[in-house]
């Protein structure tokens, strides 16, 4: 897994030869509004200059195929500097057609 600052994507390559792309995703904006009278909308990750990646559970649920968390450069809900984003890893797999 490696981050594409130039266009803010994710690309997922196979661990062994012959190294081919397996896909490649970007974490767009969840605007899921208010709950419970908070904001519960979160922005896209970009600029991303660090991410980590493991397949073992993490939680329960969605999280037991493991998660992905990225840096995320530069917040926009709320506006400020910079934060990390939690994806389960079930979600990426989903997205890439890999389940």
């Amino acid at each position: 897994m490696v981050s594409s600052q130039g266009n803010n994507s994710y690309l997922l390559y196979q661990a062994s030869e012959p190294y081919s792309q397996v896909g490649r995703f970007r974490i767009g904006v969840n605007l899921n509004g208010m709950e419970n009278g908070r904001e519960t909308s979160i922005d896209g990750a970009s600029e991303t200059d660090g991410l980590a990646v493991t397949h073992l559970p993490v939680g329960h649920g969605v999280w037991q195929q493991g998660m992905l968390v990225v840096q995320d450069g530069h917040n926009h809900l709320p506006d400020a500097n910079q934060a990390f984003k939690w994806l389960p890893w079930s979600s990426i797999a989903k997205q890439l057609d890999m389940q």
